[in-house]
């Protein structure tokens, strides 16, 4: 599976942004999601997003949608991961 991915500064929290389908952002599927992510961001907060005509909606394990409320994601260079490949060794940064 693959999903395009996001690294921000979000009102002074650097995090790191995944954007699946709309439909993955909530609680469940999106939690089984974070839990996937959480290896190839171990130093991170992982946060699910979708951006929409009207704002954006986000889920995490913390309180994400204060962190999105006013910020414009649309625009952040973003890069694609596959999650059926293993994440990278400890002492190899990742490629973005």
């Amino acid at each position: 599976m693959k999903l395009e991915v996001a690294l921000a500064e979000l009102k002074g929290v650097r995090v790191a942004l995944a954007f699946p389908p709309p439909a993955w952002v909530a609680p469940g599927v999106g939690d089984v999601l974070l839990e996937r992510l959480r290896p190839y961001f171990p130093t991170l907060p992982v946060m699910l997003v979708a951006v929409q005509k009207h704002g954006v909606r986000a889920h995490a394990a913390f309180q994400a949608q204060a962190l999105v409320d006013g910020a414009d994601l649309a625009h952040l260079p973003r890069t694609t991961i596959d999650l059926d490949v293993a994440p990278f060794p400890p002492d190899e940064p990742p490629p973005f």
